[in-house]
């Protein structure tokens, strides 16, 4: 009896659920639901390496391979940053290490969605290292 409550109550709220949304639920045979929300999903991924040019007609910037350049392509809503401060495309120079996160567009091609320029570990501004200090023992109350 609870079981069968609990499967109503269930079903009741994915139906309103469906209505605030404006969509349907999804018959439990239809399987073309799951493979539309499949194909809507982007996935992307991160890369790193050494700068070997930037093509500012083309849109592109080309990092180093061992056995093949990588080539990814800037559009208006990629992120260029550099110590923290947004930069642009043409303030990379080649040789130096880049890092970012990117994702393969409709036909196949390496799109940068956020650029790094230089290292990820900032220069250090004091040079000598933090003293530790030991914390003071308590002292024994005047009640003991």
């Amino acid at each position: 009896m609870l079981i069968r409550s609990l499967g109503l109550a269930l079903a009741l709220t994915a139906s309103a659920f469906a209505q605030n949304t404006g969509t349907a639920a999804p018959a439990s045979g239809d399987s073309a639901a799951p493979a539309t929300a499949k194909a809507a999903k982007v996935s992307g991924y991160p890369f790193r390496g050494k700068l070997k040019s930037v093509n500012k007609e083309a849109l592109t910037l080309t990092l180093a391979g061992k056995e093949k350049d990588r080539v990814f392509h800037v559009t208006a809503d990629t992120k260029f940053v550099r110590d923290g401060k947004a930069v642009a495309l043409g303030d990379g120079a080649a040789g130096e290490e880049v890092a970012g996160y990117a994702r393969n567009d409709s036909g196949g091609k390496a799109q940068a969605l956020s650029v790094r320029f230089g290292s990820a570990t900032a220069p250090a501004t004091d040079p000598q290292p933090p003293t530790t200090r030991k914390a003071p023992k308590p002292q024994p109350s005047a009640a003991e």
